[in-house]
């Protein structure tokens, strides 16, 4: 994010069964920690925090 470039870890459930990958994540990261400093007004609903959350599939490529 904004020019920051950084490993990271986090929990994740991850499922295999022969042919098909899935993972599941959710996890904050602190926008000050990536420079998105946007400061907001008073009332502004933007936090601190930043939530990511992912949810994936991947499936092997059948052989030819």
């Amino acid at each position: 994010l904004k020019d920051v470039t950084k490993g990271i870890t986090f929990p994740a459930k991850i499922e295999a069964d022969g042919t098909t990958l899935k993972a599941k994540a959710e996890f904050t990261i602190k926008r000050f920690e990536w420079n998105v400093t946007y400061p907001g007004a008073a009332d502004d609903l933007i936090r601190e925090d930043v939530l990511l959350y992912f949810d994936i599939v991947a499936k092997a490529k059948p052989s030819a």
